[in-house]
């Protein structure tokens, strides 16, 4: 058994738009069976603490 699973380059910007979109870490975790620690590292998401893009 792996310990470490690889995500496709289209799936990682995918998860980021659902979060930026409001999705909550724990909906996507459960969701995509990851750990919200790994959805905080993908490619795309603000860098902001509290993890959401700021209001225009």
């Amino acid at each position: 058994m792996t310990k470490h699973r690889s995500h496709s380059a289209a799936f990682k910007p995918q998860v980021a738009e659902e979060f930026i979109a409001g999705e909550t870490l724990h909906a996507l975790s459960k969701q995509h069976n990851i750990s919200r620690q790994l959805i905080r590292v993908f490619p795309g998401l603000p860098r902001d603490p509290t993890g959401r893009q700021p209001q225009a």
